[in-house]
């Protein structure tokens, strides 16, 4: 029981060091980036430091036992030459002074190369005897060619790195290399003041750490304020709340945080509206389906019970019957495609390619389709365009060909006999006017509000077959263009169709 009530206990605690931290995820990040910046600045100046100072030691050490080396030399030189043993012996005490003041041994060796060598009288020590690193004979083999050489290493004999200078001692008169004096101090013993600083930038960075872990506290509660604010924000829009929030300072970093948030909340406004117009339009697209295909239906099944019940007897009165169905079938079919076209355009996401087209070459089209429909009436069409000009505009070819052939096709329907289509572009400026204008029996000033409203159709019997989705068609696709239709019209006297579309300046792109 014990052993388990101490497990529970760590657990327990546990979480709740994990849950502290998740709460100061903020502080903790902070405190550790300032912590980290703070300890690597603090090693990488106590490295720099500590190079500068061992190397400035190292250099200023060295001129300091190459100018008490050669005082030496000469004076060794100066006993040599005079002969005088006894006055050396004098001055080994002040050698004695150096070798104790600075911490060195001074060694007093003799090249024996030279012609008349340092005789033992003025010697100290045998390079031949005398126990030498390599680094130590290198300076000195340098000295014997009356260079002044020092080096810095590790010395397995002094057990500690060392500094070793050697000084040639030169005859007065014949300048021949007759010895040299070797300095070496042990210079581990005078660098301990890198070790204070090491200490000393230690124990700075131990304190920069604490402090920066209090700086951490403060700034990450200034800091997590405009955060709390943001996630609350945040929490808001998940819920459906698409309304903006106050950016008191738009130009800080959270102040662009802020008008982000207000962004995105406008974005997702936008999308909630398009989502609705679009479960608008799926609604709308099957309440009129259903609507307007219920009469048909209605029709068809009266016409099929009554072939059923073998009511009609004479095959002309079936065939009639049948011919009828066939009509109700097709007036279902155009139904059902106008539907679905406009369904498409009333759809947001629907994209139209856009590409350079030509408006000679569409009316061309349209003309060939016209005569063809207005066949029967006798139409004539008569088309004028500025010549030498294709009229290029950007748009689908499809596309416009279909609006242009709705208007035309209600051109022909309420014309008269043997009537005139007149279709007309012109350009003004950086825009193609067009005009569809026919002398049919016109449309009344009670009905041009609504001709281009869903579903709407005249009374009138060249009208009996139509869907009432043609000219809402057309309307959709001139919106699609950047454009919109206006229409003019006299009872009896004719209908116009306007259309402005922007001039195509951008060809090249295409080629």
């Amino acid at each position: 029981m014990v052993r388990e009530r101490k497990t529970r206990r760590r657990k327990k605690k546990r979480i709740l060091i994990w849950r502290f931290i998740q709460r100061n995820d903020v502080v903790l990040k902070i405190y550790t980036s300032f912590a980290f910046v703070l300890a690597l600045t603090g090693v990488l100046i106590g490295l720099i430091f500590m190079m500068l100072y061992q190397k400035n030691y190292i250099r200023s050490y060295t001129r300091l036992l190459t100018r008490q080396g050669k005082i030496i030399a000469k004076h060794v030189s100066s006993f040599s030459d005079k002969k005088q043993p006894a006055r050396f012996e004098r001055y080994n005490t002040y050698i004695d002074e150096i070798e104790r003041a600075e911490n060195t041994d001074v060694w007093i060796v003799s090249n024996n190369d030279a012609i008349e060598p340092l005789t033992e009288e003025y010697i100290n020590a045998k390079a031949d005897e005398t126990i030498l690193s390599s680094d130590m004979s290198a300076t000195l083999k340098e000295a014997f060619q009356g260079k002044v050489a020092s080096i810095s290493s590790y010395d397995k004999v002094y057990s500690m790195t060392t500094l070793c200078v050697s000084i040639p001692v030169k005859k007065k008169q014949s300048k021949e290399i007759i010895g040299a004096i070797i300095m070496v101090s042990m210079i581990d013993r005078q660098t301990m003041g890198l070790r204070e600083g090491g200490y000393l930038i230690t124990l700075s960075v131990l304190m920069a750490i604490i402090i920066s872990y209090l700086v951490a506290a403060v700034f990450s509660r200034y800091l997590s304020r405009p955060l709390e604010k943001i996630g609350k924000r945040i929490r808001i829009l998940a819920g459906g709340d698409y309304s903006k929030i106050e950016v008191k300072r738009p130009y800080s970093q959270i102040g662009i945080l802020e008008k982000s948030l207000n962004h995105l909340s406008g974005e997702l406004g936008k999308a909630e509206k398009e989502r609705e117009d679009l479960e608008q339009v799926r609604r709308d697209f099957f309440a009129n389906v259903s609507h307007e295909l219920r009469t048909p239906i209605t029709v068809l099944r009266g016409y099929t019970e009554t072939l059923a019940d073998g009511i009609l007897e004479e095959q002309v009165q079936i065939d009639e019957l049948y011919q009828r169905m066939l009509q109700e079938c097709h007036g279902m079919e155009r139904l059902v495609e106008d539907l679905f076209i406009l369904s498409k355009m009333q759809n947001p996401d629907f994209k139209i390619d856009m590409e350079p087209v030509s408006l000679q070459q569409i009316f061309g089209d349209i003309m060939r389709s016209g005569r063809m429909i207005g066949k029967e009436k006798g139409i004539h069409f008569r088309m004028d365009a500025p010549e030498e000009d294709p009229c290029l505009i950007m748009g689908d070819y499809g596309r416009l060909r279909q609006m242009f052939l709705v208007i035309v096709d209600n051109a022909v329907k309420f014309s008269k006999e043997q009537g005139n289509v007149e279709i007309k572009i012109e350009k003004e400026g950086s825009k193609y006017n067009v005009s569809i204008h026919d002398y049919g029996i016109g449309i009344s000033k009670e009905q041009l509000p609504f001709i281009f409203e869903k579903f709407y159709t005249s009374k009138m019997r060249q009208n009996e077959k139509g869907t009432g989705l043609g000219l809402m068609i057309a309307k959709q696709i001139a919106l699609r263009h950047g454009g919109d239709i206006c229409v003019d019209s006299e009872v009896q006297k004719g209908t116009t169709f306007y259309f402005a579309f922007e001039e195509c300046t951008c060809v090249e792109d295409f080629c």
